[in-house]
């Protein structure tokens, strides 16, 4: 879905390819667990591949794509292409049916044929470079798998190593080549504990902690994706540690001898079988070496993000940069004193329109609900965002602030909107109300509008929602609430259309 909003892909397409892609009958665990291949292509390279199955005669290179995300953004990008060649050819009668499903039509087998295999290619290229490093220097290759290993979880390319590793343990009864990759675990749960330590923004703060505790047993992706990418630097740190880490390992010949097992679990299988203590010994260290040096980096290079404060000459928020001019203005037929002053004022007046709260009207008029009394997990758990539902009284939604609207769904149940402060909100009128395929509601806007609070953007018949046995709780959410400090949801039990209902602190 990122993939397809970069590429300007309707997003339910991008959706629809990537749950293509997971389909388990296309999958090579599945297809090799099922059957011996048919036969083998690109035999005696690097890139020699069993074959299971065809398309029209033409081979099919079977791929695990469940835990790739290059081929998948190989394939959105093609989509767009293609989307974007058949929106010039179909009739506008026919393009809401037509261009979507030509797209997929096109795109999948490509994929499949083509772009799926070129990228796991290329995860094979950088396993035969690790093992060129490895046989001339152990401590190198070390580093290069520690160092690279988190960046390649991310695109998928680790897939490459697998056969390796899997080969390494059956024939030689251990696996050294890909086990330097064991030091980023700890690196990653370090970087986060220090975080912890470090900054003092509380909801940052309380994620640290279950994720340090999720990376110890060896799941890092919430941690990754949660944390480290978002902030950058510590992402960086927790490569370098893992680098160090790994080349510790490759240099003391860190070996495991049993498949299996993840973080602390892992450990076991790292015992050598004739008892000799040596390799879990190295194990240990190469864990606190990794901790030590992920820890102190962090505490030493992390910051906190400033308060968005704008130089006066720069200006991120609106008015900001007029009002640097007005302050240079002053600067040019004053002293140099009245110009420090005047660019001082400046800096602060921008400072503090960049601190200010935003405040999101109430859409509805209505009963307040808690969003944890939404009986909806995917709501009332604040998955989707933070703020309140109303219980509406009127069957008709207002635009709750100035801004754009980003998505109104088809079926009319459900809006996305980017106020003008940079404010994401989803309101979904009801509760699983996409089943009435639209039946009882009028939009009154479409996608790509810009709107004014107050404007009318939608009308619903209350009275058909509710006798098809559907609720109409509406959540108001910010779904981009962790660009922010806090949404507070207005408090007591009624509300009317225009008032206060969500306060949003930068």
């Amino acid at each position: 879905m990122s993939a397809a909003k970069k590429f300007k892909l309707k997003p339910m397409l991008g959706l629809a390819i990537g749950a293509a892609m997971c389909y388990p009958a296309i999958q090579q665990s599945t297809l090799s667990a099922a059957a011996e291949p048919l036969y083998n292509i690109l035999s005696g390279t690097m890139f020699s591949s069993p074959v299971y199955i065809d398309f029209f005669g033409i081979p099919i290179i079977s791929v695990d794509y469940t835990g790739t995300v290059i081929p998948v953004i190989l394939a959105v990008w093609f989509a767009s292409k293609c989307e974007k060649l058949f929106n010039k050819f179909v009739p506008d009668l026919v393009k809401f049916f037509f261009v979507p499903m030509l797209t997929l039509l096109v795109t999948l087998p490509v994929t499949i044929l083509f772009l799926g295999p070129v990228a796991t290619f290329g995860s094979t290229l950088i396993s035969e470079f690790t093992l060129a490093i490895r046989s001339f220097s152990p401590f190198l290759a070390g580093a290069v798998v520690g160092a690279t290993w988190q960046i390649l979880v991310i695109f998928g390319m680790h897939w490459g190593f697998i056969p390796v590793y899997i080969n390494n343990v059956q024939t030689l009864g251990f696996d050294n080549v890909m086990m330097p990759f064991f030091a980023c675990t700890f690196a990653t749960s370090a970087v986060v504990l220090a975080i912890f330590f470090k900054t003092k923004d509380k909801q940052l703060k309380e994620m640290t902690i279950p994720n340090f505790i999720s990376g110890i047993f060896g799941v890092t992706e919430p941690a990754i994706y949660g944390i480290l990418l978002p902030l950058k630097k510590p992402f960086i740190i927790s490569c370098i540690a893992g680098g160090i880490g790994g080349a510790f390992y490759g240099h003391f010949n860190f070996r495991k001898f049993i498949l299996g097992g993840m973080g602390i679990f892992e450990l076991p299988n790292m015992m050598n079988p004739d008892g000799i203590m040596g390799n879990i010994i190295v194990a240990f260290v190469g864990i606190a070496i990794t901790m030590v040096i992920a820890f102190i980096l962090t505490m030493l290079f992390y910051k906190d993000k400033e308060p968005a404060a704008v130089s006066a000459g720069a200006g991120a928020a609106d008015g900001t940069a007029n009002v640097a001019a007005d302050a240079k203005q002053i600067a040019a037929s004053d002293s140099k004193t009245q110009a420090a002053e005047a660019e001082q004022k400046a800096m602060d007046k921008a400072i503090e329109a960049e601190q200010k709260e935003i405040t999101i009207a109430s859409p509805l008029k209505g009963q307040l609900v808690k969003l944890s009394d939404v009986q909806d997990e995917a709501f009332s758990s604040g998955i989707l965002g933070q703020g309140v539902a109303v219980l509406p009284e009127e069957g008709a939604l207002y635009a709750p602030a100035d801004g754009t609207i980003s998505a109104f769904f088809p079926t009319g149940h459900a809006i996305g909107m980017m106020t003008v402060d940079g404010v994401e909100l989803l309101m979904h009128v009801g509760m699983d109300t996409v089943q009435l395929e639209g039946k009882g509601f009028t939009p009154l806007a479409k996608a790509g509008d810009v709107v004014k609070k107050g404007q009318k953007l939608l009308e619903f018949d209350m009275e058909l929602i509710k006798d098809a046995g559907f609720s109409l709780v509406t959540p108001v959410l910010v779904s981009n609430y962790t660009e922010f400090a806090e949404v507070i949801p207005a408090e007591g039990e009624h509300i009317s259309c225009g008032e206060e209902l969500l306060t949003v602190r930068r």
